[in-house]
């Protein structure tokens, strides 16, 4: 009954297109239910980019989300489109969102707002990224900025195994099968 719910709730969500931040332990199928949530919207065509937010290397990390131009910073390097812009008209599933310092979240904001603006580095013009934002953590909402936390208009808690112990044989037999 409780995965029912959860599947209830994962389509109820995928209807919407405000960004979504998925809260639940450890281990509790957070990036499934990220990946159920894109299937079922209307960006299902696309694919979902995931990334685990915790192992953005600190000094490269404006660089991983927000791209940059062709010869910067420096010369020869190739033109990158970062995550934001690999998945403007799809989701951005990031995982452990709660381990973003909070300087990098705030330089979030812009492109979390409606028009989803943002700026590669070394580049002067102004980009847009259609995109939806599903951001998973295990700590709680308060531990986010609370201007980033603000941004994610829907939440929805991801019940721990304990409480879908029915479920435990169904998820040991699929990742058998996916094993073999």
């Amino acid at each position: 009954p409780v995965a029912w719910k959860l599947r209830d709730s994962a389509a109820f969500v995928a209807a919407r297109s405000a960004h979504l931040l998925l809260l639940g332990e450890s281990g509790t199928g957070k990036e499934v239910v990220a990946q159920t949530v894109h299937d079922l919207s209307g960006k299902k065509g696309k694919k979902m980019v995931s990334r685990n937010a915790a192992t953005l290397p600190a000094g490269i990390i404006d660089a991983e989300l927000f791209g940059h131009v062709a010869n910067y910073p420096n010369a020869g390097m190739p033109e990158r489109p970062g995550l934001i812009g690999e998945a403007d008209g799809s989701t951005l599933f990031l995982d452990e969102i709660g381990e973003i310092s909070h300087e990098l979240s705030t330089r979030l904001l812009r492109v979390l707002d409606e028009r989803g603006e943002y700026q590669r580095l070394g580049d002067a013009r102004v980009r847009t990224s259609s995109f939806r934002l599903v951001g998973a953590t295990n700590r709680p909402v308060a531990a986010l900025k609370a201007d980033v936390a603000a941004r994610f208009r829907l939440r929805l808690s991801v019940p721990p195994l304990e409480e879908r112990k029915e479920d435990v044989p169904l998820i040991a037999r699929a990742l058998l099968r996916r094993a073999a």
